[in-house]
């Protein structure tokens, strides 16, 4: 079975829904559970020093609600925040993944198609291109 399952969280449905699958999963195979946030400065006009203010960051409430709910299981976690200036998310996600050392990747998807798909782009189906182990994911409507 699975020793190690990553999880990409960020502040969506789809997200924390991947992160109870991946609960689940971690529970019948005794498996860690990997749980990363990517913070994309690319996204930001105003880059890193942008950001900085007082009290909790919203990256600091995704990962106080991932440890959270990986506790909630009686789970052993590990949760990061990853800095990205740039790079595509997938291929961040794909490397932790193999750098870490897990052997699945749940994560959320929210189905797009269409237009919004060409506009957007998937992270999840470059994951699924590009990874060379086992990919689910969780959609949500």
């Amino acid at each position: 079975m699975y020793q190690k399952i990553m999880v990409p969280v960020d502040e969506s449905q789809a997200s924390m829904r991947a992160l109870m699958e991946a609960c689940k999963m971690a529970q019948c195979s005794k498996a860690c559970v990997c749980a990363i946030h990517i913070l994309d400065y690319a996204q930001f006009a105003w880059g890193k020093d942008g950001l900085q203010g007082g009290g909790d960051t919203p990256q600091d409430e995704v990962i106080k609600r991932t440890q959270a709910i990986i506790e909630q299981h009686q789970l052993t976690g590990e949760t990061a925040v990853l800095n990205n200036s740039g790079e595509k998310i997938a291929n961040i996600i794909v490397r932790e993944a193999q750098e870490r050392n897990c052997d699945l990747i749940i994560m959320g998807t929210h189905g797009l198609t269409g237009l919004m798909h060409l506009l957007m782009g998937s992270v999840a189906e470059g994951v699924l291109r590009q990874s060379k182990i086992p990919v689910m994911l969780i959609r949500h409507a």
